[in-house]
């Protein structure tokens, strides 16, 4: 309390103002007890608080003029008076000072929380909302928040337990603040969810949509993901409400998403169909637009952790929604609460899962806990997981003591075995005979084409989750832009006599893709297989973007790989994938790039890609995004733009390759790191390597080389260039 004072009164001398000075003492010593509790609780809070990467921010301080700080109070008093609306209508962003790792930033700050009484400490120290000037970032992000220790304590067990599950959720960083120099206060760093948070977790297919908000408007609640949640004081449970969702969707689309119309317009459409579905309690059809495995493990996490509820209804509901695959991925963030007696004093778990700790009941989570397929895995996986835990599997000690609060977890086993699984129909493939008979047969959880031609006259989409086998000597021509779309594991081997081909119909017209949608268990192997006249596809609210398109996989391996003339964004597009093992790969005369690798830890070898028929002036050779790469033996030559581009945040070494011929041989952009090992030619590119930030959210790139090596290299101000091959390329 004297530390405080003293601190008080030097923070009074930089204003001499008399009337604002009493008003800032009065509020410290009103708020002094909850500035003490915050002091000890923060220490205990800053030992439990969850990391998901190896990232310390560091201290922040943050300082503002008189009016700025006099505005602070006066929002800090309406909230102790409970003005809300007031409080809301009057949050509106003032200018900032922010000094970090001894540099200035410019910056913008307003009180965070539509309902800031969980927000708050007293005086000054409330959470925040921050924007830093553009081109600026703290640790590559230009908008964060700064949340009070208070209100993310209750969320350390819940992000825990997400990481452990492999559930999407808001990572957050400790972090200790201070205002005008009077005091440090444990926070906790929070990136804003948007493009830039899902390109820095390596997730860059989800986008998060959010309600467009017009210069200096207000709004009662901020729409976060637009599926039908009627249960807040802007909406009610009318079909008016669903088509209002859908047209502020519409605006944030046009405003914030650089999609095409074609895009945007199945974007809506997909979560029109999802939100009817909730709207009418559908449950049996919500697994249409959910991958199955994920959910389970997301209900999982809820129910383990004893979460609330509190961030799926008003609006605290985020999801994600994958263009890639078209399904929706709930997560969670540090606005979870835990509440053990809301789950002990009820009867039934998965129950009171569904239900806000107010009892409202949340549409969402309705229709995914009545699907009887997700009900029955989430029982039997719950007990496997429950019964591991009481072996002292899985769940570290700490953890395990956090969530055995009350003895939760005997709790937990003792309602599992009340609550039974019901038979229901399991997933019988023979139903796709008729369709798919002409083409092939079923083996076990396999679905085998035959040898031989195979005419396709319209999208052939195959059926969720089965795996799929093409034989040596299979040919498929497709008509009409007609596609090919398969949601399992794929094993294509042809052989070196008997290819598998993938072509048009009419050689002087393009077909759809061929595309495989996996999981985190399947698998893609390919051998011998040639592609020709392959363009993209739009349906069903994915983005296929390669004439071959692979998303979401365990392991992708391709061994002798052809594709000529694409018209497509991509020749070849893979997305997420654990590990890609490429070797033997020819891609020819791509309109756009030749392949496009996002998210994925890559070796590649033997793989030539040349244009020379390129009708667009920005086509690359090969594109990472997201990615980690070893490049082995690579022969890159006449792309109008970039032989290889190396950008957000990814990590490539090249040895005993040719990249020429092209306006720009590598570009390193974005936070990437470029390390050129032992016999690399450079020769007759505009410029051999170019070294920029590209984005305003990251900062530039990074070359390692020998001292001997000899390029014509451009690199921009901020871009770094290591003549020591014993440096590693790492992740800001």
């Amino acid at each position: 309390m004297i530390q405080i004072i003293k601190n008080f009164k030097i923070f009074c001398q930089k204003f001499k103002t008399k009337k604002f000075s009493l008003l800032v003492l009065l509020t410290i010593l009103f708020s002094c007890p909850i500035l003490n509790q915050s002091l000890e609780a923060s220490e205990k809070i800053n030992n439990n608080l969850v990391h998901f990467e190896n990232l310390r921010i560091e201290d922040l301080k943050i300082n503002f003029g008189k009016k700025t700080t006099r505005h602070f109070l006066v929002m800090g008093r309406l909230i102790d008076q409970g003005e809300i609306l007031k409080y809301n209508q009057m949050n509106s962003w003032k200018k900032v000072k922010i000094e970090y790792k001894n540099k200035n930033y410019e910056a913008k700050m307003k009180l965070h929380g539509k309902n800031p009484n969980n927000h708050s400490k007293g005086f000054i120290y409330h959470s925040y909302s921050v924007k830093l000037k553009k081109g600026q970032t703290i640790n590559g992000f230009r908008k964060f928040k700064i949340i009070v220790d208070k209100r993310f304590e209750g969320s350390n067990k819940v992000l825990a337990l997400s990481k452990a599950m492999n559930v999407l959720s808001l990572p957050i960083y400790p972090i200790k603040v201070n205002f005008n120099d009077i005091y440090f206060s444990q926070y906790a760093f929070v990136p804003r969810i948007d493009k830039v948070f899902s390109d820095k977790l390596g997730i860059g297919t989800y986008s998060f949509f959010k309600e467009y908000e017009e210069k200096n408007s207000y709004k009662e609640n901020d729409l976060k993901s637009f599926l039908y949640n009627p249960y807040t004081s802007e909406f009610s449970a009318t079909e008016t409400h669903l088509k209002l969702l859908i047209q502020k969707l519409e605006l944030s689309l046009k405003k914030n998403y650089n999609f095409s119309k074609e895009f945007r317009n199945q974007i809506i459409s997909r979560f029109n169909d999802l939100n009817y579905i909730l709207y009418e309690n559908n449950h049996e059809d919500i697994l249409e637009f959910f991958e199955e495995d994920y959910i389970v493990r997301y209900l999982i996490t809820i129910i383990l952790s004893a979460e609330n509820g509190h961030q799926n209804v008003y609006a605290n509901q985020q999801i994600a929604y994958d263009t890639s695959s078209g399904y929706f991925y709930p997560f969670l963030t540090w606005d979870s609460q835990t509440d053990i007696n809301k789950y002990i004093s009820d009867s039934n778990i998965l129950e009171t899962a569904k239900n806000y700790s107010g009892d409202i009941p949340i549409p969402l989570m309705i229709n995914l806990i009545n699907n009887q397929k997700i009900r029955n895995k989430l029982i039997l996986k719950l007990s496997e997981i429950i019964n591991a835990i009481k072996k002292n599997e899985l769940i570290d000690k700490n953890l395990f003591n956090q969530l055995n609060e009350k003895n939760y977890i005997s709790f937990l086993d003792d309602q599992l075995k009340s609550l039974k699984t019901k038979d229901f129909e399991k997933n019988n493939f023979d139903q796709y005979l008729v369709n798919l008979r002409e083409f092939g047969v079923f083996e076990g959880d396999y679905f085998v084409f035959n040898s031989g031609e195979h005419i396709i006259q319209k999208d052939l989409i195959l059926p969720k989750n089965l795996n799929v086998q093409i034989n040596p000597g299979t040919t498929f021509f497709l008509t009409n832009k007609s596609s090919i779309i398969i949601y399992g594991s794929l094993k294509a081997e042809g052989t070196n006599d008997k290819k598998i081909y993938i072509k048009t119909y009419d050689s002087n017209k393009t077909f759809g893709t061929f595309a495989v949608i996996g999981g985190p268990t399947k698998k893609v192997s390919i051998k011998h297989l040639e592609i020709e006249n392959p363009s993209e596809k739009i349906i069903n609210g994915k983005y296929l973007q390669g004439g071959l398109s692979l998303y979401n996989f365990n392991e992708v391996t391709i061994d002798d790989l052809k594709i000529k003339n694409s018209e497509g964004e991509d020749g070849m597009n893979i997305k997420n994938a654990n590990l890609c093992n490429l070797k033997n790969i020819f891609i020819q005369n791509a309109k756009f790039d030749a392949i496009d690798i996002d998210n994925c830890n890559t070796i590649a070898k033997n793989i030539k890609l040349e244009n020379f028929n390129t009708k667009d002036d920005n086509g690359d050779g090969l594109d990472f995004y997201f990615s980690k790469a070893s490049l082995k033996n690579i022969k890159i030559r006449g792309f109008n733009d970039k032989g290889i581009s190396i950008g957000e945040n990814s990590l490539v070494d090249i040895s005993e390759s040719l990249i020429t011929n092209n306006k720009i041989g590598t570009a390193i952009k974005d936070d990437s790191c470029l390390k050129l090992l032992n016999k690399n030619d450079y020769n007759n590119n505009e410029i051999d390597i170019s070294i920029y930030n590209k984005k305003n959210d990251y900062g530039s790139g990074t070359l390692i080389l020998n001292k001997n090596q000899s390029f014509n290299i451009k690199s921009d101000s901020k871009g770094e260039i290591k003549y020591n091959i014993n440096n590693n390329c790492s992740r800001i």
